[in-house]
């Protein structure tokens, strides 16, 4: 199969102009998986750095509520973990790993994202996805605009940077020349 035969069966004749940008400016399922390794290595280190040390300080680390499931180790890395995601994409757009791989969370319509959307996005629907065995992830790989089950509880996308520069470049081209 060749390349324009891959790019006819990705786009249909109805598709506009601004479909075509936003399917190309979309980040893949490898690229996030891949941010999301990178996010994972580095949440590990600051529990091994800060967590792990703070626990065995106060000599903790068995305590727990109820049933282990509640045990201080695990609320401070459930709180450790939420935390990074939610203030890096509500600050940044992007996490560490998202950084690395240069892409980044971008609203539906283009603003600003709201506190609301990056708490839909990063705390319940990744604790859902979580739950679920991480399968909701793979909807990444199913959906025509790349967008998982979490990005659909937002109305968010992940969009590589340097080709949503190039859209918005082009957009802004066409619109003014239209």
């Amino acid at each position: 199969m060749d390349v324009e035969q891959t790019v006819r069966d990705d786009f249909r004749e109805t598709d506009t102009l601004n479909d075509k940008l936003d399917h190309m400016a979309t980040a893949h399922f490898f690229t996030r998986f891949i941010s999301y390794l990178i996010d994972i290595i580095v949440l590990w280190s600051v529990s091994q750095i800060i967590i792990y040390p703070i626990l065995n300080v106060f000599d903790i680390r068995s305590f727990q509520i109820w049933i282990p499931l509640f045990s201080a180790e695990n609320i401070l890395n459930a709180i450790v973990y939420f935390a990074y995601f939610i203030l890096m994409t509500y600050y940044f757009r992007q996490t560490l790993g998202k950084m690395i791989t240069g892409i980044s969370v971008v609203s539906e319509f283009g603003e600003r994202l709201s506190f609301g959307q990056v708490i839909f996005r990063e705390l319940i629907g990744r604790y859902i996805s979580n739950q679920l065995f991480y399968l909701p992830y793979l909807i990444v790989l199913f959906t025509k605009d790349r967008i998982g089950l979490h990005d659909y509880f937002a109305n968010t996308h992940v969009v590589k940077n340097s080709y949503q520069d190039y859209k918005n470049m082009i957009k802004a081209r066409y619109f003014r020349e239209v």
